[in-house]
């Protein structure tokens, strides 16, 4: 949610050195260390993934990582951070990761909290030049990674934002896809972005270090600590694209095709959007943003209400987004406003899954 579509200024990479409307640009990019692979100059690139009590998932996303194509110029690892109390990926790790074509290694974070396993993963990264996020929920495309690569090289963007494609088990619960519980923006090839999340993205590690960006722990128990690191990158000068054919996939359990999961994860996307503002912003404008962005989709949730009956379900299942949406908003800005402003990142709802989010 909340991505803006810009025109792009002409630009062009030559030797990692980015050019912007015919004017030389600072690429980090171009000042990594690469090293000699194969008589050329080798992009390091580690994939990173989460992962918290779900070896099915690990498994499928470690197998799908086994397919995934390269070019002669890429120098891969994975590192996969367990945020169990105990280290109980281990096992699904050792077995899935035997005559792995790539060097992988498993960091255990018993810290609770999805912000506290991101971070870790950024603390683990050595001397590379990117780093990827995907989500334990999810499984790769072949060609995942060299698009994500295209774009960032052909753009010089700070970050690359790939899409995800939503699947169910059943054909009589499609119909939960095409509402605004899982329907996702889609951006041309190369459209400039000014948020991301951590479900499918590939970040240029040298910006993130110079400039200190990392994930706030104080949202450990709400999801969102990735919208806000993003939003961090672009007050720090960075930017993002998007790759169009960077897929990823993610199939939609029986457990999460029910009211109560979505409007929990909902709420979710209302409280992270008032938290980014509360958290970085002036406390009074950041109570305005919160009643203005609730008034705006309360009117839009009315739209939606008057298609319920021609659209049935799905208007309904629209309606209720929004109108979730908004109430959480307000909920967190009154939180905010009448109590310890900071009481606003505790765990006062239960939290839905939070680490399938996707917006």
């Amino acid at each position: 949610m909340g991505e803006k579509e810009e025109t792009l200024p002409e630009r062009r990479v030559e030797k990692n050195l980015c050019y912007i409307d015919n004017r030389f640009i600072f690429s980090f990019s171009a000042f990594s260390s690469y090293s000699l692979f194969y008589g050329e100059l080798a992009l390091k690139i580690t994939v990173c993934a989460c992962t918290l009590q779900r070896p099915g998932g690990l498994a499928s996303l470690l197998a799908s990582f086994r397919g995934l194509r390269t070019t002669d110029t890429m120098e891969l690892d994975f590192l996969i951070v367990d945020n169990d109390l105990t280290p109980s990926a281990q096992g699904v790790f050792d077995r899935e990761t035997q005559n792995f074509p790539w060097p992988c290694r498993l960091v255990h974070e018993p810290r609770p909290g999805v912000p506290s396993a991101r971070e870790r993963a950024l603390q683990e990264l050595g001397d590379v030049d990117y780093f990827a996020f995907v989500d334990d929920d999810e499984t790769v495309d072949a060609n995942w990674l060299v698009e994500l690569v295209k774009i960032a090289r052909t753009t010089c963007a700070t970050f690359v934002q790939g899409p995800v494609q939503m699947t169910v088990d059943r054909e009589e619960d499609e119909w939960w896809l095409r509402t605004l519980f899982f329907r996702q923006h889609r951006y041309p090839d190369g459209a400039r972005l000014v948020e991301s999340w951590t479900n499918n993205v590939l970040v240029e590690l040298a910006f993130v270090r110079l400039h200190d960006c990392h994930f706030d722990l104080r949202m450990r128990f709400n999801s969102g600590e990735d919208t806000l690191f993003f939003q961090d990158i672009v007050r720090a000068g960075g930017w993002g694209a998007y790759a169009a054919n960077a897929w990823v996939y993610e199939t939609q359990g029986e457990a999460r095709l029910r009211w109560k999961w979505a409007l929990h994860r909902q709420f979710n996307y209302g409280r992270t959007r008032a938290l980014t503002y509360l958290l970085r912003k002036p406390f009074l404008a950041s109570i305005a943003y919160c009643a203005m962005r609730a008034g705006a989709l309360t009117g839009v949730c009315l739209c939606h209400v008057a298609t319920i009956p021609f659209r049935g379900r799905i208007g309904v299942a629209n309606s209720l987004a929004l109108g979730t949406r908004a109430c959480a908003l307000l909920y967190t800005a009154a939180s905010a406003l009448f109590s310890d402003r900071l009481r606003a990142v505790q765990p006062t709802v239960a939290i839905a899954d939070a680490s399938s989010d996707v917006r």
